[in-house]
């Protein structure tokens, strides 16, 4: 083999396709039974098909569907709009759209002050956020020796920074450290418009919205996602489909792809790389390893303790990876009411949110602080078959509930005896929003993340592979000497989420890191 990539997930499946491409001679393993990692539609109950894990796609990055092809694919793409409607109490909503115009008018309800700035604030924050989307197309400068390619390249984005002008540029600079409740609270007054902003920013992080640091990450998802809430973006077959797409063009390009094999050990002599074994005791050669897994686990899990310098090695072990989302995905006999729309069922060809104000979402992360569920998480919420019929019985539906905050580690319980209280807590959180909802539950399925670290192999159970803090993101993602892909071993390359640009299913941690292998 030439190139060995472990880890059949979105970005191991474009970093192999890619490679596969080239004329490489690739080898994709999987230690699921089926590729996608974060991307799969999976059965929970007789006929209805879900999201495991996102229910939304990245969104995907426009290279990375270029460079492979994708747009020639069948992938049909589900762009709702609505994108989010958020609820709060007494049935006041706010629908998120994709004119702005139409959202201004959705706030207005609830405040008119906050409706007259809406269009400034989307221009204000994704011009800003433009300027940091170009440093998340190409791998970081180097530390040590920065080339002469990474010199302009610095230059270009300096410019581009400056052509922000000195009051915006001045506003990047200082929204970055701020917590994300304050830089809201310049903009709006409304509490419901400015959680619904926070919980995107915080979402998959052990962080509340008066945590410092939230500005930076409300910045790095706008430049990913130029809509503030997320675009929710997604197939038609669900995010499976996508790692489908990915599959089949790595194969068309000649990539092998083994599922149900788990690597145990990465192999090295001489300081590079030479192949991996298997857990079945297994052996296969490769010149390059591209390691789609996350960093913490493929260097100091899979890696030969004494291939990394013991400096390097420490910063590896304390990488924070604490994760805090937790998954419900639901079958239904019906159709899912809620009380705010009075049967429109509009709003739920798009995405949901429960997170009526910032000091709702802030008691939630309370509980994670302290290593407890929140009795009150708040959720944001997908019914994919409304505009994907066939992932369910005709008239029926399915529902997939992301959960904040469930933290990994637990002070005086484990997993095994709280998903009982997790799935509770989520439907008492659902009942006064709903009409009989938990009576229409013909299944479930709970994904706690004990399971994300178990059975998908997510170092802490961290959907990102590590959170994407000022100190894990960019030059230090994930750490300082490892930004660039390579490792000190020849030959091993980090490719998955854990590497820059970071989390998300947008294929561009793979695609940079197959650039660099």
């Amino acid at each position: 083999m030439d190139v060995i990539v472990i880890g059949g997930g979105v970005n191991g499946l474009v970093a192999g396709a890619y490679l596969a491409r080239h004329k490489k001679k690739v080898l994709i393993l999987e230690r699921q039974s089926s590729v996608g990692g974060a991307a799969i539609t999976a059965e929970i109950a007789p006929g209805f098909r879900a999201p495991s894990l996102s229910h939304a796609i990245g969104p995907i990055a426009p290279i990375v569907t270029r460079m492979l092809k994708l747009d020639r694919s069948k992938l049909h793409l589900i762009t709702p709009d609505p994108v989010l409607t958020t609820l709060g109490r007494d049935n006041k909503t706010i629908s998120f759209h994709r004119d702005a115009v139409l959202t201004a008018a959705s706030i207005d309800r609830l405040s008119p002050p906050d409706a007259g700035r809406w269009r400034e604030f989307l221009t204000v924050i994704q011009r800003i956020g433009n300027v940091i989307a170009a440093t998340r197309r190409e791998a970081p400068p180097s530390l040590d020796a920065v080339a002469a390619r990474d010199l302009w390249r610095l230059l270009a984005h300096g410019r581009r920074a400056r052509a922000l002008g000195k009051r915006d540029l001045a506003r990047a600079i200082r929204w970055t450290p701020m917590a994300v409740a304050d830089l809201t609270g310049e903009w709006f007054q409304n509490e419901l418009l400015q959680a619904a902003i926070a919980a995107h920013a915080v979402f998959g992080h052990f962080a509340g919205p008066w945590s410092a640091g939230t500005g930076g990450l409300l910045l790095q998802r706008v430049a990913d996602d130029p809509m503030p809430v997320g675009s929710g973006v997604t197939l038609r077959g669900g995010p499976g489909a996508l790692a489908d797409a990915l599959a089949q063009a790595a194969t068309n390009a000649g990539a092998t792809i083994r599922t149900g094999a788990r690597v145990a050990r990465i192999l090295t002599r001489d300081g590079r790389v030479t192949g991996v074994v298997l857990d079945n005791g297994d052996e296969i050669a490769a010149a390059t390893v591209i390691a789609a897994i996350d960093p913490k686990q493929a260097l100091t899990s899979l890696l030969d303790p004494v291939a990394l310098a013991p400096t390097l090695a420490e910063r590896v072990r304390h990488l924070r990876m604490r994760g805090v989302t937790a998954k419900i995905n639901l079958a239904l006999s019906g159709a899912p009411s809620f009380n705010a729309f009075a049967g429109d069922a509009v709003p739920l060809r798009g995405r949901l949110l429960i997170a009526p104000d910032l000091d709702y979402l802030e008691r939630a992360f309370d509980a994670a602080k302290y290593g407890t569920v929140s009795p009150a998480p708040w959720l944001e919420i997908a019914v994919p078959s409304v505009a994907d019929a066939a992932l369910a019985p005709e008239g029926q539906h399915v529902m997939s509930i992301c959960v904040h905050f469930a933290p990994r580690q637990l002070r005086d319980a484990v997993w095994a005896d709280r998903k009982d209280a997790l799935y509770r807590s989520v439907m008492d959180v659902l009942a006064p929003h709903t009409r009989a909802l938990e009576a229409q539950v013909v299944g479930a399925e709970i994904i706690t993340p004990e399971d994300l670290e178990t059975r998908w192999g997510t170092s802490g159970g961290h959907i990102f592979h590590g959170e994407m803090t000022l100190d894990q993101s960019w030059i230090a993602r994930p750490a300082l000497g490892l930004a660039r892909y390579r490792t000190p071993v020849e030959g091993l390359v980090l490719a998955s989420a854990g590497a820059h640009p970071g989390g998300g299913l947008t294929g561009l941690p793979g695609l940079l890191g197959a650039l660099h292998a």
